[in-house]
């Protein structure tokens, strides 16, 4: 099973201070292309650190622990673990002189139990300042503590074994032991406390201590699993093998079952453990008879120690690997070598270190590649996801204001948001268009001025004031009760967002109040920095259009007002925000609402019903949907959506229309928004020359 020897170990294939710096590297070689909030470039391990802080130290202690396996390829350690009062502790001082014997804690009661992590080392190691000092440093890394030195005193030795004072929190914290007995033996023990022992003891919860168990396996080049011979189908026996197997794969695994009574023979406890031979892939089987029973004595050979037992230390049991046929099992004498106490003679610290060494590469490995790169990839498409999803709804909550929905909520068209830049265009084009009856006899008094801001000298003589301020009001009353248009306030567009998505998702937020205040900002931003306009030429031939169609009666209606009246209709749009308090409001309507709020019908058909006329009119109220959903994003810490990305679109009549690019510049915020980023495919192919990815 084992090779002899102890020749020169081989350097590990994987450097890991060569492999540091580039998984700290922040520049050219960085592993992470950051895309928002701002552009820049992030190290890997910066990067996992903010995606999973644990998987980013499980890199660094992977890391540490292959540096340090290599001067350390010499000093191997064996895990002894192991069921509850299964001998674990009684198969270590089979290995240690008489005094070593005296410092362990055996028995079956729990003040007799083993609650600590014990490494028992060769005395002569401490000699080597430097390797000592790189031995406790390994440890204390593997468990997350400094280890503390195991007292010479027996009681006090008992005390620290059994953390009887320690409390739950004293177990991770390893204890450190020498003996002379394990200087010829050449290798250390750590005597692991078992996994089922109750929290109720207060000595540390079964999980707590499976967790720690995988940290020490990382120290060990060999694992030795005990259990009792009633326990040999218990679960937690099961997952201690498996545990064993997933921890430290390619390092041999051993079975020692102890306490075995003589009505099963040798080869039918190697029979019965077959099953978990195979599972698990355990190397070997060994067992160790009950000695207290009489009718063991022809199963229990004689190992002839050199050395006399110790008048303090009870009998210990012995282990030896058993074989599938009778004759080569005691009551039959074996060899030596059979022997669980001849092992450490016959491992190979070349082949030893080589499995330690690419178990350790392996669980490096899975670091970088499984929770590292893969974390990072797949953190970043949810991220993404993460983005899109909530950027959808915004939409789907801006279209509230931005779209006039049939029965039934398909959407008729999108309305524009009824700006001064887009009013002045309206009045200039309706005047410039109007014909002679319209325009005759045609002035404006100082209230129109106030509603249409004086678009150009066509309309600078006056009106009946009467007529003006009936058409206004009129039109601003519709638009009050919601019969015309729509007006987006601030808390408005909080009601519309936090009926489609939990605000807990968008990182920036706080609560409500919070996104009260910051959708006060996207609409007065908004206000301030969408110059939409109408495109003119298109615009002048609409309106042309509209006149013409527009019925002798309804151009002549109350003498010379039909002018006057569409004027009063966009003044009134200009002045809806004011009469919903000014600052934060913004009014969206779409022309044609307009036209049947000033009470032209007809004119209203003739705008709707033509795809040119329409197209003006749509191509502006996209612009300044995908303006605000940017301004909106920006607002909450939510990225815009790439231009390299699927596209944002929006269902109107029986199209899929495609919204354009925003024209408001992008302003950047801090990192609490949702931070987007890609792995840089560069950085992939540079770790696979230093690790390849399986």
């Amino acid at each position: 099973m084992f090779r002899f020897g102890r020749s020169a170990s081989p350097p590990p294939a994987v450097r890991w201070t060569q492999l540091l710096p580039l998984l700290e590297d922040d520049d050219r070689r960085a592993a992470v292309e950051r895309e928002y909030p701002e552009t820049a470039r992030e190290s890997f391990l910066r990067a996992l650190r903010r995606v999973d802080a644990t998987a980013a130290d499980q890199v660094l202690v992977a890391g540490r622990q292959l540096e340090a396996a290599a001067p350390l390829a010499n000093y191997p350690t064996v895990a002894i673990a192991g069921m509850l009062n299964s001998g674990k502790t009684s198969l270590v001082a089979t290995f240690l002189s008489n005094s070593g014997k005296n410092r362990t804690l055996r028995g079956e009661a729990n003040h007799e139990g083993t609650h600590r992590f014990v490494l028992w080392l060769p005395q002569k190691w401490q000699e080597d300042t430097e390797i000592w000092s790189l031995l406790l440093r390994r440890i204390g890394e593997a468990l997350g503590h400094a280890p503390e030195m195991l007292l010479e005193s027996p009681q006090e030795a008992h005390r620290q074994y059994n953390n009887a004072s320690g409390g739950a929190d004293a177990l991770a914290v390893p204890l450190i032991a020498t003996d002379p007995g394990l200087n010829a033996l050449g290798l250390g023990l750590l005597d692991c406390p078992d996994i089922v022992s109750d929290a109720a003891f207060g000595r540390g919860a079964p999980e707590v201590r499976r967790e720690l168990l995988r940290r020490a396996a990382t120290l060990c080049s060999a694992f030795v699993v005990v259990t009792g011979a009633e326990a040999i189908r218990d679960a937690t026996l099961g997952e201690l093998l498996r545990m064993s197997t997933e921890l430290m794969p390619g390092v041999p695994r051993l079975l020692a079952i102890n306490k075995v009574r003589p009505r099963q023979t040798p080869e039918s406890v190697w029979a019965n453990s077959q099953e978990l031979v195979n599972h698990h892939r355990i190397d070997a089987i060994y067992a160790a008879y009950d000695f207290d029973v009489a009718a063991s004595a022809p199963f229990i050979p004689n190992p002839h120690r050199d050395e006399a037992p110790a008048s303090t230390i009870d009998q210990l049991p012995c282990f030896y690997r058993v074989h599938k046929d009778s004759e080569d099992n005691p009551p039959a004498t074996i060899s030596s070598d059979r022997l669980l106490s001849a092992l450490p003679a016959q491992l190979d610290r070349t082949e030893l270190f080589e499995q330690v060494r690419l178990s350790l590469e392996s669980r490096l490995h899975d670091a970088l590649w499984t929770n590292g790169v893969h974390r990072l990839t797949q953190a970043a498409g949810c991220a993404t996801e993460e983005a899109n999803f909530i950027r959808n709804e915004l939409l789907q909550a801006a279209l509230d204001f931005f779209a006039r929905r049939e029965p039934g909520g398909k959407i008729a068209e999108l309305r524009l948001h009824q700006s001064e830049r887009i009013v002045r265009q309206l009045t200039q084009a309706f005047a410039d268009a109007a014909p002679w009856y319209a325009r005759f006899g045609m002035r404006m008094n100082s209230h129109m001025r106030r509603l249409a801001g004086g678009a150009s000298d066509l309309v600078s003589k006056f009106t009946p004031s009467r007529v003006a301020e009936a058409a206004a009001s009129s039109v601003r009353e519709k638009i009050k009760v919601g019969k015309q248009g729509s007006v987006l306030t601030a808390e408005r567009l909080r009601d519309a967002i936090v009926c489609r998505i939990d605000i807990h998702r968008i990182p920036l937020l706080k609560d409500e109040v919070d996104l009260v205040q910051r959708g006060l900002k996207a609409i007065d931003r908004f206000d301030d920095e969408d110059f939409t306009a109408l495109d003119p030429k298109s615009l002048q031939e609409a309106v042309q259009e509209v006149w013409r169609q527009m019925p002798v009666s309804k151009k002549m209606k109350a003498g010379v007002t039909p002018l006057a009246i569409i004027f009063a209709a966009f003044g009134a749009a200009l002045m809806a925000p004011i009469d919903f308090g000014g600052t934060g409001v913004i009014f969206a309507a779409s022309i044609k609402e307009l036209l049947v709020a000033a009470g032209f019908s007809l004119a209203a058909v003739t705008w709707g019903g033509g795809l040119a006329i329409v197209d003006v009119e749509q191509q502006a109220a996209r612009q300044q949907l995908s303006n605000f959903l940017a301004v909106l994003c920006d607002t909450l810490g939510v990225p815009r959506a790439k231009p390299q990305g699927p596209p944002l679109q929006v269902r109107v009549g029986n199209q899929t229309i495609r919204l354009p690019d925003p024209t408001i510049r992008q302003r950047t915020l801090p990192d609490t928004c949702l931070v987007q980023w890609r792995v840089r495919n560069e950085f992939v192919q540079e770790l696979q020359q230093h690790i390849a990815q399986s």
